[in-house]
């Protein structure tokens, strides 16, 4: 106890003196800090990870993005529709207070899954439109806004959002179009807008499409030389969690029927990222933050793979331009679950938005959860942390592999799954699978396959006018007719004109009891074999 109290007293000096000067105004009480601090997550460097105590203002529910805006000040958003700007009340250096900006919800807009400003406009990407919003009297409350973009393919289906939004150096708002290839019912898109990059001209009256095959980026940034970097989540053609670097014209692989014709070649991520899964919001440090010497870096926030598994986490990506091109060596900063986005804070700290528990299409839950972190350097505790996470290399016989691969095949898994990265079958493609999930999680997958559906991998149920019923995953859709791949791989074209009904399964498609009958060994060999892929 001696040992950990003299600690805190030789700590508290030297790190309210870092916090004052990286903030350059009055400084902050430091046992505040320390009250605050989450001890419980796993850190990687000369970081502290303190929750933010928001207990007044508006109700934290499912925050999706967090983001620096007018002022400096950080402005958040709840996936149930409040834009709010998080303050600090009583001066102790520690946001506590969600401010109320604008209520979506008065404005009939839903999914605030995008941000960004430009002087004092505000710029939030919702399922319909793009609304600016102003705070003329400054009283920290939006006082006027208007439509600034609308031609928006729009659909009832809770995935397509329009998230991403970045003002580029020509001036233009450049922002993202998710993909609309799960949905049965997806709006008309002639010009193929979703599944895009686009840009808006300064005056919201002309828009063209930058790049085309995108899934679902929920993390887009320009560096210092203009070029913009934007994170894919794997799946639906994606082999890995992509980092991308922005080519006009190109496509990035996603949904290629929609684009058949088109392009002639797939423009490859330029680095897949290792950290965590589903990599949600990114930025770049300030090369003038040092911020534990990572002025430059990329910092990703990752929400982790499914929306119930207690995962995600914050990663860094070193990148170094060459005579032969980039060079890329990712890091880990802190394993923090389900984290939706990030920003940097004008005091050179490190704001996180954690989504918290949700349904199938994360959108709040009976059970309202989330929060919101500040990451803070400490230069007492350089070398006192890990800069990478421990990885246990398995040893697994070869005996066992080919156990396991065996019953891979016998108990049909091989039938729904492929294991090459590339083959699209009913469920997912499981390459790399081993390094996203734990020999526990891999079970529980098994057992409970209904527990955790990826949105992508939703059973869709389609009733024909005939009263002819189809179960299966959609694969593509478009004006005309809805693509269905059922259970065996079969995959039927049905004209929606023949559609009486199309709605979510939200029952797995895996079959029950598929380790029915196997003893422990065999089921040990088989957990082994999936781990190995």
């Amino acid at each position: 106890m001696a040992n950990h109290l003299t600690i805190i007293r030789n700590f508290i000096p030297a790190f309210g003196l870092v916090l004052m000067m990286a903030a350059g105004c009055s400084s902050p009480k430091p046992e505040a800090y320390l009250a605050y601090e989450d001890t419980t997550a796993a850190v990687y460097g000369p970081y502290r990870v303190i929750k933010l105590p928001i207990d007044k203002g508006v109700k934290v529910l499912n925050p999706v993005q967090i983001s620096q805006g007018p002022g400096g000040k950080i402005f958040a958003a709840n996936q149930s529709g409040e834009l709010y700007t998080l303050q600090d009340s009583d001066g102790d250096g520690l946001e506590d207070e969600a401010l109320l900006f604008a209520d979506l919800n008065e404005l009939g807009l839903v999914s605030p899954a995008g941000f960004a400003h430009k002087g004092d406009t505000v710029f939030v990407g919702t399922r319909s439109e793009i609304r600016a919003f102003r705070d003329i009297d400054q009283d920290g409350k939006a006082d006027t806004s208007w439509t600034f973009f609308n031609k928006i393919p729009v659909s009832e289906h809770p995935y397509e959002w329009t998230s991403s939004l970045n003002f580029g150096p020509d001036g233009w708002l450049y922002f993202v179009l998710t993909t609309d290839s799960f949905n049965p019912g997806a709006s008309p898109d002639p010009e193929g807008l979703r599944g895009s990059i686009l840009k808006v001209s300064p005056d919201g009256q002309q828009y063209e499409i930058v790049a085309t095959g995108i899934r679902s980026i929920h993390g887009m940034n320009f560096n210092p030389d203009g070029e913009l970097f934007f994170a894919d989540n794997k799946g639906g053609g994606n082999s890995t969690e992509e980092l991308n670097l922005l080519q006009a014209g190109k496509f990035y692989g996603h949904n290629p029927k929609k684009y058949e014709g088109k392009y002639d070649t797939l423009t490859p991520p330029v680095f897949s990222l290792e950290n965590e899964i589903a990599p949600s919001g990114i930025e770049f440090n300030s090369a003038e933050n040092d911020f534990g010497g990572t002025g430059g870096n990329l910092f990703v926030a990752f929400y982790g793979p499914g929306e119930r598994w207690n995962r995600g986490g914050i990663g860094r990506v070193k990148i170094e331009k060459t005579e032969q091109g980039y060079q890329f060596e990712e890091f880990p900063v802190a394993d923090i679950p389900k984290l939706s986005d990030l920003t940097f804070g004008k005091d050179g700290s490190l704001y996180l938005a954690q989504h918290g528990i949700s349904d199938y299409w994360y959108n709040p839950t009976e059970e309202k959860t989330g929060a919101f972190y500040k990451v803070i350097y400490d230069p007492d505790l350089v070398g006192k942390h890990p800069v990478k996470k421990e990885i246990k290399e398995e040893n697994f016989s070869n005996a066992s592999l080919e156990n396991g691969k065996q019953l891979f095949a016998i108990r049909a898994c091989s039938a729904c799954h492929g294991v090459d990265g590339t083959t699209d079958l009913i469920g997912p493609n499981l390459k790399g699978a081993g390094k996203e999930f734990s020999l526990e999680e891999f079970l529980e997958e098994i057992k409970e396959p209904s527990k955790r559906i990826k949105p992508s991998m939703i059973a869709t149920r389609i009733t024909l006018k005939d009263g002819k019923v189809l179960l299966g995953r959609v694969v593509y859709t478009d004006t005309n007719q809805v693509s269905i791949m059922l259970v065996g791989n079969q995959v039927v074209q049905v004209p929606k004109s023949e559609i009486q009904s199309a709605e979510d399964e939200l029952k797995s498609l895996m079959y029950e009891n598929l380790l029915a009958g196997l003893s422990e060994e065999e089921i040990k060999n088989l957990l082994n074999y999936l781990s190995s892929l």
